[in-house]
């Protein structure tokens, strides 16, 4: 950037000392981009100050560099340089050669520039395409996801209603109702576990020791409210199961004794 800053200024002299320290570090680390970029500045600043030869020399080693770093930009300004240069020089059929090399480059960069773009939107394509099947995906798990805490709420609200309706009636006894609470509890703590995990994974950041702590203060919460709704549902139900229970032997009893009443008097 110097040599040509300098070479615009027309200061040869300081451009040629910036030129040549570029050319000979990058020579020497094998960087072909500011290699060939370097000689053809210089070898345009030659051209313009009229040594031709110098010029020549800095073209054809961009193009032997240009080449065998397959780069088809420098190929096409190696290539131009020397059309002028030997233009310059009064040898049209050199020129006429480096001219048609232009051309060729010139062509093989457009297809190559081309064939680029075309990869690009080849790639950028597929990049589309995956994130529509990934959401597509995601939309899937989301849905079936929801489904089963549908359905895992649909499974608790039918037991709740079941043990409601087996609570009113005297054929199961207070165990069973006592111990399908207990499992009708369970299920509904757990999926109160189950909506409240994935948001506290994206406050937490997934962080295990975050995690863990807010699932220990979550238990702390839920553990002494389901032991006190466990006694005060299973109570209730099998209370009014006692009560349900009871009425029906009464009834039995009221039948039967009305029965033996009504022997003596037939």
């Amino acid at each position: 950037m110097l040599g040509s800053a300098y070479a615009a200024k027309r200061e040869r002299q300081l451009a040629d000392v910036h030129f040549a320290r570029a050319i000979e570090v990058a020579d020497s680390f094998q960087v072909m981009i500011p290699l060939f970029g370097s000689l053809l500045g210089r070898g345009q600043m030659q051209l313009e100050a009229g040594d031709i030869p110098a010029a020549i020399a800095d073209g054809r080693r961009a193009l032997l560099v240009s080449s065998n770093g397959g780069n088809l930009e420098g190929l096409v300004g190696a290539s131009d340089l020397l059309r002028r240069s030997f233009k310059a020089l009064g040898e049209t059929d050199s020129a006429y050669h480096y001219f048609e090399l232009r051309v060729m480059y010139a062509d093989s960069l457009i297809n190559a520039t081309n064939l680029n773009k075309l990869q690009n939107m080849a790639f950028a394509q597929e990049l589309k395409e995956r994130e529509v099947a990934k959401a597509k995906e995601d939309e899937q798990a989301t849905r079936s996801r929801n489904i089963q805490f549908g359905i895992i709420a649909l499974i608790v609200i039918t037991l709740g209603i079941f043990l409601l309706v087996l609570s009113r009636t005297a054929i199961v006894g207070a165990r069973t109702i006592k111990n399908l609470s207990l499992i009708a509890l369970l299920l509904f703590f757990e999926f109160i576990n189950l909506l409240v995990h994935p948001f506290l994974g994206e406050l937490t950041h997934h962080s295990p020791l975050l995690l863990l702590l807010c699932m220990a203060a979550i238990a702390g919460l839920l553990i002494p409210l389901h032991h006190r709704m466990e006694h005060w549902i299973t109570n209730m139900l099998v209370s009014k199961n006692n009560r349900v229970r009871l009425e029906a032997a009464r009834r039995t009893i009221e039948e039967l004794e009305s029965r033996t009443e009504e022997r003596p008097t037939n």
